[in-house]
């Protein structure tokens, strides 16, 4: 007996010959059956007894004690087919039926089995159950062609379960097998078969694949925190929604592409990584794009987005976290009236506390922000991607070409793509090219607003260098959108840079010289362009 001691990494293989004494006594399928002996007696004590009563009522009254005798048999026949094919119906006979075939047998009650082998043991009566105190710690045991392990007492253990004990106990026959919503967190699946078996949903936390062949498996939505994937084949598996983090380890993968979506789109194709299907993953792609992915928080803002808020938090972040800047943002993505913002964070980064301080800053610049009219949704976020984002953020869709010190931008959103080119906010090329407008009737009265508006900026203190900076790149946009003579195609853009240097003012969060200076300008401005 083994009770509530340490076995880590102990071999037990060809264990049947422990197996012995009291054990074989109580053991067989007569043991298991134990139970099921039980409701006989019950029926023939019952048939006895009602033969008994009627033994002076004849020869009919005998036949009916056969009879009752006879159904009796055969219920408990039929009780014990059902426990032997494990019917869910009968787990309280069978479980009963296992607690008394263990009595006397071998006990790894409360014991740290982890890493321990029991490769060909004979495990029938065999009680690996937990005690009161104590659970049986069974986390990578190899159970490689153990037998009769449907016959030891597993309560508590994920190997109740019969498709994880024919897995684990057979581990080729997991070829194309239907494993969906399977609990295998822990289990040693080492060298595995699990080539196109369907994995949906399953549990394979804490589990050690290390050269486990998942081609063309099915891991939709399978957990697999802390799992080890060393050395596995991954190729063509579909990886919807699987959840991973930094403890997932993801080392010598062998896989020349995945699917990101299980079922085909409108076009009838999957999401294929990587996109080209003439492409294939070279050694260690697969590690270093799913590590990118563990490396990002993400945020949903419900209902639209208030842009003093979002600077707000963004700053809240930059103050807690020294090591995240502007350049953290990935990607801002428009989902229904909701917005996802997409972080990249340093490795070991505390994802929660980054989403505390998000949600705390948030809150601060709505308050500060609550004069502020609230704009549709959609307006929200384009404000917020000229007033968020500097340049080189991505949003949604996104090209860049750098050329000596411009910069060529392609935005994307919903639909509409607005293509300009932008210098680095240089104050004396914006005065060279707010000289220049003197062409029309509009560029000769939006002149001195952008010549105050930009004084205003240079000369007040209340602004940080980098708002300052934002604010003077968005000066810059509208004087060269005034230069063109397209001011209805121009309106949108113009409106966009606006709404951002609203947002900036707005994010002083209080009433100075500036920014009751400074919104009148932007009024003025807004009606030149019929806003």
């Amino acid at each position: 007996t083994y009770v509530a001691i340490s076995l880590q990494g102990f071999s037990i293989r060809a264990f049947g010959s422990i197996m012995t004494a009291v054990a074989f006594a109580l053991a067989g399928a007569f043991a298991f059956a134990v139970a099921v002996a039980v409701a006989v007696a019950v029926a023939v004590a019952v048939a006895v007894a009602v033969a008994g009563a009627v033994a002076d009522a004849g020869a009919v009254a005998g036949a009916v004690a056969v009879v009752v005798v006879v159904a009796g048999l055969l219920f408990s026949g039929y009780v014990a087919w059902r426990v032997l094919k494990e019917d869910e119906k009968f787990a309280v006979v069978r479980g009963f039926g296992l607690a008394l075939s263990t009595i006397g047998g071998t006990s790894f009650r409360g014991a740290d089995l982890t890493e321990a082998s029991f490769k060909q043991a004979q495990l029938n009566n065999t009680n690996f159950a937990d005690t009161r105190k104590i659970a049986t710690n069974l986390t990578h045991v190899c159970w490689r062609n153990a037998q009769k392990l449907n016959k030891a007492r597993l309560s508590g253990s994920i190997l109740q379960d019969r498709r994880v004990r024919a897995l684990l106990t057979t581990p080729e026959k997991g070829y194309k097998q239907d494993f969906s919503d399977i609990n295998l967190r822990g289990a040693n699946l080492s060298s595995i078969t699990l080539e196109k078996a369907n994995l949906k949903r399953a549990t394979l936390s804490d589990a050690l694949l290390t050269n486990a062949t998942l081609k063309d498996a099915n891991l939709t939505e399978a957990q697999a925190i802390n799992a080890d994937f060393t050395g596995a084949c991954l190729t063509g598996a579909t990886l919807e929604a699987w959840n991973i983090d930094s403890t997932t380890i993801l080392k010598n993968i062998d896989c020349q592409y995945v699917f990101l979506t299980e079922q085909p789109n409108e076009l009838g194709v999957r999401e294929r990584l990587p996109h080209n299907p003439d492409k294939v993953f070279q050694p260690g792609d697969f590690e270093k794009f799913f590590k990118e992915l563990l490396d990002e928080v993400q945020i949903l803002i419900r209902d639209g987005i208030e842009p003093a808020a979002f600077r707000a938090a963004f700053q809240k972040i930059m103050q807690e976290n020294p090591t995240i800047t502007r350049d953290a943002i990935k990607s801002i993505e428009k989902q229904g009236s909701d917005v996802k913002v997409t972080l990249q964070v340093p490795e070991g980064t505390d994802k929660a506390k980054i989403e505390r301080n998000w949600d705390e800053g948030y809150q601060t610049g709505l308050k500060a922000g609550k004069e502020a009219q609230k704009l549709e949704s959609a307006q929200k976020f384009e404000e917020l991607a000229f007033l968020a984002v500097r340049r080189d953020i991505s949003i949604q869709n996104k090209n860049e070409v750098m050329t000596g010190d411009k910069q060529s931008r392609d935005i994307n959103i919903q639909g509409d793509v607005h293509q300009s080119s932008f210098v680095s906010g240089d104050r004396s090329s914006i005065n060279h090219q707010i000289e220049q407008l003197n062409k029309t009737e509009t560029q000769t009265q939006l002149k001195p607003l952008l010549i105050e508006l930009k004084s205003l900026l240079e000369n007040d203190s209340i602004l940080n260098e980098s708002d300052q900076s934002d604010a003077l790149v968005e000066v810059e946009t509208i004087t060269q959108l005034a230069q063109s003579s397209l001011i209805e195609a121009n309106q949108k853009a113009v409106k966009r840079s606006l709404l951002a240097l609203k947002g900036i003012i707005l994010s002083i969060g209080e009433v100075t010289h500036f920014t009751e200076t400074a919104k009148p300008i932007l009024d003025e401005i807004a009606a030149l362009f019929e806003l």
